[in-house]
């Protein structure tokens, strides 16, 4: 069985060079919507890792101090492995989380931007399993 699809993540990884995968998740790490081609049981799998890699960042720089911003809702991570693949993932205004695959080399600073622009327009929305 697959994932359920939304046009705003197919748009995302066919219209972005270097995506290779995209993923909506709700606050709890339930998968609310993957990119076409994505196994639902690895969309699963990634919600949850992609959950708990929000949690440890939130917890991280509260543990630094208060360095939340009172304008900007979204924040965002970038992690690298060691062979130059890249996981990105944004969180929403609405507490929810756009995260992406990108391959090595992939323009970070495009994708950021691109996700968090799709998080500020609200433009992903949740879609029923």
């Amino acid at each position: 069985m697959s994932s359920p699809h939304c046009q705003p993540l197919t748009d995302l990884v066919t219209g972005t060079t270097g995506i290779r995968a995209a993923i909506h998740v709700s606050p709890e790490g339930l998968i609310l919507a993957a990119s076409p081609g994505l196994a639902s049981e690895t969309a699963d799998r990634w919600a949850a890792a992609m959950a708990a890699l929000s949690a440890v960042s939130t917890e991280g720089v509260g543990i630094v101090g208060d360095l939340t911003s009172r304008e900007v809702p979204w924040g965002y991570s970038v992690i690298e492995d060691r062979y130059g693949q890249t996981l990105v993932l944004v969180g929403s205004p609405d507490k929810s989380m756009l995260a992406v695959a990108a391959a090595k080399g992939a323009d970070l600073g495009m994708i950021v931007g691109r996700l968090i622009e799709l998080a500020d327009q609200g433009h992903v929305v949740a879609v029923a399993a």
